[in-house]
């Protein structure tokens, strides 16, 4: 991944080819974004090497490591996320995790935090943006804002649009999300359920948008795949959902800049934007 056009060779150069440090018990990776990202491209825990230009069909990995993360009131941050702008290509980079996923009669969760930017639909393919999950079959799991369908709602899809599953919930510009998929991996067909903005405070909720037409396989790599204008942060894999909707952080909204209060009740339980 690179900053600007050009980048990628500094990317590499600068990158330390080595398995970050392991993540907690039941923590299976962490990818907070911190500021060195992309320079170095290999923050976080639970991954085997950094961030490199790939996907299907890209062309270019133009994003932009920012300094404040996504803020999702009461769901603790470490600092930094990544934004990329509307492209006139397919965009994306990969991540190779260090113990692959997908082992039958498994489960696992996913989530992070999604900010749609500038304009709606912006970008080659109606502006998708969001995070991949490949399988060893060559099939992908789309989790985001898709360029057809309901192209404006998060969904769950096979990249490229196959099979997919709204989640009901639009995606608004300026609004931070929190994206959770449940993946529960089976002989033959996996099933995938999506929750959009569970507060972390909660348990896990007791229904979302399923999918249950992909058997991806073992899961070794992440993905960020885009054409439209986001940003995303705090990427969680876990195999509880606690591990991956913490809940932390004593600050009130007046400390997070664009966090709001969306019940009105004076309550840190639902909040959007960046934060500091």
């Amino acid at each position: 991944m690179h900053i600007r056009s050009g980048s990628l060779a500094i990317l590499v150069a600068s990158a330390v080819m080595l398995s970050s440090a392991p993540a907690r018990a039941s923590q299976v990776a962490y990818e907070s974004f911190t500021p060195s990202f992309p320079i170095h491209a290999n923050g976080g825990t639970g991954f085997n090497g950094p961030w490199t230009q790939g996907g299907f069909n890209v062309s270019g990995s133009g994003y932009t490591p920012l300094e404040g993360s996504l803020c999702f009131a009461k769901l603790p941050a470490s600092g930094g996320s990544v934004s990329g702008p509307a492209f006139s290509a397919i965009n994306g980079a990969v991540r190779n995790l260090a113990s692959p996923l997908g082992q039958d009669n498994t489960t696992v969760y996913l989530s992070f935090l999604i900010q749609p930017q500038g304009t709606l639909h912006a970008g080659i393919f109606r502006g998708f943006f969001g995070l991949t999950l490949s399988g060893s079959l060559g099939t992908e799991l789309f989790v985001g804002k898709p360029g057809g369908g309901a192209d404006d709602e998060y969904v769950l899809e096979a990249r490229g649009g196959a099979f997919q599953v709204p989640s009901g919930t639009s995606a608004v510009v300026g609004r931070t999300a929190l994206l959770v998929v449940r993946a529960d991996f089976r002989p033959g067909k996996d099933v995938f359920t999506l929750y959009v903005n569970p507060r972390p405070r909660d348990p896990e909720p007791s229904s979302g948008a399923v999918e249950a037409d992909l058997d991806l396989g073992l899961v070794s790599r992440l993905g960020l795949y885009s054409t439209g204008a986001f940003a995303i942060d705090e990427v969680r894999i876990g195999t509880t959902y606690a591990d991956v909707v913490p809940v932390g952080g004593s600050a009130r909204f007046h400390e997070f800049h664009g966090c709001q209060d969306d019940d009105h009740d004076g309550d840190d339980d639902h909040g959007h934007g960046h934060g500091h």
